[in-house]
C-alpha cells in the first residue's frame, strides 16, 4: 500500500481512472452487440425498422468508441473497432436486402 501522500492520490487517480475506462469499454461492447443483433434480426417486415435500430446503435456505439480513443483504448484500436463494426452491419443489412 502507497505510504505517502503523492503516492496515495496517485492511487486513488488510478483507480478512478481502472474504473472510468471498464465502464467506457464495456459500454462499447454492450452498444456494439446491440447494433449487430438489431441488423441481423431483420425477419421481413420489421426489415427497415430494424435497420434503424442498428444504425441507432452503431451511431451510439462509434461515438463511445471515439470518446475512448486516446484514453481507454488505443486510438488505432478504436479505428479498428469502427471499422469492423461497419463492415459487420453493411453485410447482414445487404444479405436482407
Amino acid at each position: 500500500m502507497a505510504r505517502n501522500r503523492s503516492a496515495m492520490k496517485h492511487h486513488r487517480q488510478s483507480e478512478q481512472k481502472r474504473l472510468v475506462n471498464r465502464s467506457r469499454k464495456s459500454a462499447i461492447r454492450t452498444f456494439t452487440k446491440k447494433a449487430v443483433a438489431a441488423a441481423e434480426s431483420g425477419d421481413g417486415a420489421s426489415e427497415p425498422q430494424a435497420r434503424t435500430l442498428a444504425s441507432r446503435y452503431q451511431r451510439v456505439a462509434v461515438s463511445l468508441i471515439d470518446k475512448a480513443a486516446g484514453s481507454a483504448i488505443h486510438k488505432r484500436t478504436a479505428a479498428r473497432k469502427k471499422s469492423r463494426l461497419a463492415k459487420r452491419l453493411n453485410k447482414a443489412t445487404a444479405v436482407q436486402a
